[in-house]
């Protein structure tokens, strides 16, 4: 062993002699955790340091009004989010109704349409056929007239009508001759008498060889001859 050694080996013993003695009862007391002291709250955690406040009774208050509002804000949010889909499931119904009752008003229109275009033939075909009728009512037959006035001639004697002359409301010219002026006036006679006769006049009178003309002018009663009276 060196000197060097041996003079650590010196200082090394007088450290230790120079140590006090530890009493075995403080060290068991100092390795014993104490109690917390009553009244005063442990902020220390297991495994760390307990940082947070301990909350007081109005902040409690506080936390629980704001948790009731929290959830009352939710319960009013889904009731509004489940009227919303209400409305919209019944503007969606009613759109579809609506559509289809314009449907059916379209499908009724039409056919009131068409019944209205029948109704309205009908009455112009109604219409037509009355107005025909009443054209027809107001209108006389040539033919029936110059027969009844050659009817009347013949009754005379041996007055013929040679030419007629027949107007719209039956004013009438006539030119024929006769054997004699005899006959000649038995026929005026007989055009002035009749019932069906309005006004006569005897317009010429002339001689001839053996024949005597004459030419007498009118009006029959339309009425008379109307083709609504025959």
């Amino acid at each position: 062993m060196n000197n060097k050694e041996q003079v650590e080996k010196k200082i090394e013993n007088k450290v230790a002699e120079n140590k006090p003695l530890v009493n075995a009862t403080q060290v068991v007391k100092k390795t014993k955790e104490e109690p917390p002291k009553p009244g005063i709250e442990n902020i220390m955690a297991e495994k760390g340091i307990n940082l947070i406040p301990t909350l007081s009774k109005a902040e409690i208050v506080v936390a629980e009004k704001k948790k009731k509002l929290n959830l009352s804000s939710i319960v009013s949010l889904l009731i509004l989010v489940i009227v919303s889909i209400l409305i919209v499931g019944f503007n969606i119904v009613s759109r579809m109704t609506l559509n289809s009752e314009k449907e059916k008003l379209k499908t009724y229109e039409s056919r009131i349409t068409k019944m209205t275009q029948k109704m309205i033939s009908s009455n112009e075909i109604t219409e037509r056929v009355q107005l025909y009728k009443r054209v027809l009512g107001e209108t006389y037959s040539p033919k029936s007239v110059v027969d009844y006035i050659n009817a009347i001639a013949s009754k005379s004697g041996t007055s013929v009508v040679s030419t007629f002359s027949l107007g719209q409301d039956l004013t009438f010219a006539i030119d024929g001759e006769a054997s004699d002026m005899e006959n000649v006036a038995k026929f005026w006679y007989l055009l002035s008498n009749d019932p069906k006769m309005e006004t006569v006049t005897l317009q010429s009178v002339g001689s001839g060889t053996n024949v005597v003309g004459f030419t007498f002018k009118g009006k029959l009663i339309l009425k008379d001859f109307l083709s609504s009276t025959n």
